[in-house]
């Protein structure tokens, strides 16, 4: 189910493209696996909820929130819980933990956020040559906390896997950096704050990623 009063889309034949909303989008997604069906050997409930926005501060730039949770009801291989999002590339993922590898972390209960608040010029209007060149600052933050059970651990942890809980640890990273460069290009400075192993390891403690899009 998704509720999104007043969104607005751009559609053709095939292609049905959201132009988003003035107002907060709520997405709940609820999935059932029945043991027998089709061979299956599944039996579990699942339940995903996600409630997203973007909120003008003028004069201060606009505050983008994505506040999201779930849960597993039952044991089910890793593919079918929960994989928090990782990213491998050096181009900065929006919807992703930017210093968390793909498969790490799995989970059957999680809660979390996604913040950024883009200031605008901020700090940049006091020099010249940034403000000439329209730079834009801005902050981010995003965490998540998980757990497994021991049932699906016992089903998953088998083997030579790859991946782990975060145990009701949370995951959590903040940034920042330069945004509107060129029009075009935008350049992140990610800080892992934990769990420990992220701090303590100097590879993955902090990044530098790239991205490009288009403003209008």
């Amino acid at each position: 189910m998704r509720y999104a009063f007043s969104e607005h889309f751009i559609e053709d034949n095939f292609i049905r493209t959201s132009l988003g909303s003035k107002y907060p989008i709520v997405e709940l997604k609820y999935t059932k696996a029945w043991q027998g069906a089709f061979s299956s050997t599944n039996d579990y409930h699942k339940l995903d909820l996600t409630i997203s926005d973007y909120v003008s501060l003028a004069p201060y730039g606009y505050f983008y929130y994505n506040f999201f949770g779930g849960k597993v009801f039952g044991t089910a291989p890793y593919q079918m819980l929960d994989i928090l999002p990782g990213n491998e590339l050096y181009y900065f993922n929006k919807y992703a933990f930017n210093l968390m590898h793909q498969f790490e972390y799995i989970t059957d209960a999680y809660a979390g956020f996604n913040v950024e608040h883009n200031i605008g010029s901020g700090l940049f209007r006091f020099l010249p040559i940034t403000r000439k060149l329209k730079f834009r600052q801005f902050w981010s933050a995003k965490a998540v906390v998980g757990s497994l059970s021991d049932a699906n651990k016992a089903y998953n942890f088998v083997g030579n896997y790859p991946y782990k809980s975060l145990d009701n640890n949370v995951y959590m990273e903040i940034g920042t950096g330069i945004d509107n460069i060129l029009r075009f290009f935008r350049v992140d400075f990610v800080w892992g704050v934990s769990p420990k192993s992220i701090v303590t390891d100097p590879t993955r403690r902090f990044g530098v990623f790239a991205s490009f899009h288009l403003n209008f």
